[in-house]
C-alpha cells in the first residue's frame, strides 16, 4: 500500500480582465516537499481552480522518479472541484474539457480529492506553513502549465450531465 502524501491547491478570479480575458491566480503546495507554486490563471474561478488542480498534478507526474510510491491526498477549499471528481456529477460545458483532463491523470497519478476549510488551505495561507524544500530530492520544476488542455477522446458528455 502507498504512503499517502498531503497536497493543496487554490485558484481565484480577480474579477479583472486583460485583453478581454479574465485573469486570476492559480496554486499548489506539497508541504511535506517544502513546494510552493502560484502562477498567474485565465478563466473564471472554477477554471483557475481547476488549472490548479492540473498544474500539481502535472507537476507530480513530472516528478514521478521520487514521488511513486506515494498516493496523494489532493486537499481544496473548492467544494465545486471536490464534488465534480469525486462523483462524477454535474461539470457544466465551460468546466468539461478540464474535468476531463484531471480524470486522465487518474490513470497515471494516484490521488483523491478532498475539502478543507479556506484558512486552513495551505497553498492559500502562505509560506510559513511549507517547511523548507528536501535538499536530497531533485524536483523538476519545469513543467508546462499551458492553461489549454486537450483531450483526444472526450471522457464527459456534457449533455448528459448525470455520466
Amino acid at each position: 500500500m502507498a504512503e499517502t502524501m498531503r497536497a493543496y491547491f487554490f485558484g481565484t478570479s480577480f474579477g479583472e480582465t486583460v485583453e478581454g480575458s479574465p485573469v486570476g491566480l492559480a496554486g499548489f503546495a506539497i508541504p511535506d516537499l517544502g513546494v510552493i507554486s502560484r502562477s498567474r490563471a485565465t478563466g473564471g474561478i472554477y477554471e483557475c481552480q481547476y488549472e490548479a488542480l492540473l498544474s500539481l498534478l502535472n507537476f507530480i507526474e513530472t516528478n514521478k522518479k521520487y514521488l511513486k510510491e506515494f498516493e496523494f491526498e489532493v486537499m481544496t477549499d473548492s467544494a465545486l472541484i471536490v464534488y465534480q471528481i469525486s462523483h462524477k456529477k454535474f461539470i457544466s460545458r465551460d468546466l468539461a474539457p478540464l474535468y476531463n483532463h484531471a480524470i486522465e491523470y487518474k490513470k497515471r497519478v494516484l490521488f483523491r480529492v478532498n475539502w478543507v476549510p479556506r484558512d486552513e488551505n495551505v497553498a492559500i495561507t502562505g509560506l510559513v506553513d511549507v517547511p523548507p524544500m528536501k535538499t536530497d530530492v531533485e524536483l523538476k520544476f519545469q513543467f508546462d502549465t499551458n492553461s489549454s488542455f486537450k483531450i483526444d477522446q472526450p471522457l464527459f458528455d456534457s449533455r448528459n450531465p448525470l455520466t
